[in-house]
């Protein structure tokens, strides 16, 4: 369980206190960047993000959050999916290219990047073929390992208890032609009614995709208080098959 990575989610640029994540033995550091079309042309908070984590000697996970690039793109085309998806995939490929290449130059060199698969449930006012979802993630995906090849990319998903939802949506991506991502993280709020089927969930995913499998429970405030123990995930976690057990998500007071 040692060798399990312990990472924490921040909010963006609240990097102050490295020093006391560090003594509590964090590996990883999470934050959430908005991407916006120009996003490397303000890029310095997110930049100087970057280089305090990686100056410290910790690693550094770049929660992209697409969203609003795509917001952005749809009030210019409307309705029009054609003319959406080709701008959503040049716009994700140069922002991100284009950010990523500036962290470059600055020294802020992120080890993960995450794509929430959910992403696209949010997206209102427009409906995209799965195929489409796909080209627009592959961008993305393509921008990153553009700049860093070794960059390891993290697909998430909220499917952590229902094993078909998840199994289908990484299914349907492979076979759309979604590129290579090697970890799936999975959201989910400690409970012992749920944990087998968490558990269960972990094991097939990781044999299925030959992904390794991190578990996100920074959304639960009071995780140190449920009725299953910290103890418990990392055990769980570390006996997902083939070693592909990655590690842990925490909150900032979890830890």
């Amino acid at each position: 369980m040692s060798n399990l990575c312990k990472m924490v989610n921040v909010s963006e640029g609240s990097a102050d206190s490295i020093s006391s994540l560090m003594s509590k033995g964090i590996h990883a550091v999470m934050n959430h960047v908005n991407v916006t079309n120009g996003i490397y042309d303000s890029a310095d908070q997110i930049i100087n993000f970057g280089k305090n984590i990686v100056g410290a000697g910790l690693k550094w996970c770049a929660r992209l959050n697409l969203l609003p690039l795509y917001e952005e793109v749809r009030s210019e085309t409307g309705a029009d999916n054609r003319m959406f998806v080709r701008k959503s995939e040049r716009g994700g490929f140069e922002n991100i290219h284009k950010l990523f290449t500036k962290l470059s130059e600055n020294g802020a060199k992120p080890s993960f990047v995450q794509i929430d698969s959910g992403l696209f449930d949010e997206l209102q006012g427009i409906s995209l073929s799965f195929e489409e979802q796909t080209r627009m993630v592959n961008s993305v995906i393509n921008a990153v390992k553009a700049v860093f090849p070794e960059c390891k990319v993290i697909i998430g998903t909220k499917n952590s208890l229902d094993n078909e939802a998840a199994k289908k949506w990484f299914n349907r991506f492979q076979v759309s032609g979604g590129k290579k991502f090697d970890i799936i993280s999975l959201e989910y709020e400690l409970s012992s009614e749920t944990f087998y089927n968490l558990s269960l969930n972990m094991s097939d995913l990781s044999r299925r995709f030959e992904a390794a499998i991190i578990v996100d429970i920074s959304g639960q405030a009071d995780a140190a208080s449920a009725d299953i123990g910290l103890e418990d995930l990392d055990s769980a976690v570390s006996i997902v098959p083939m070693d592909k057990g990655f590690g842990t998500v925490y909150a900032v007071n979890a830890v």
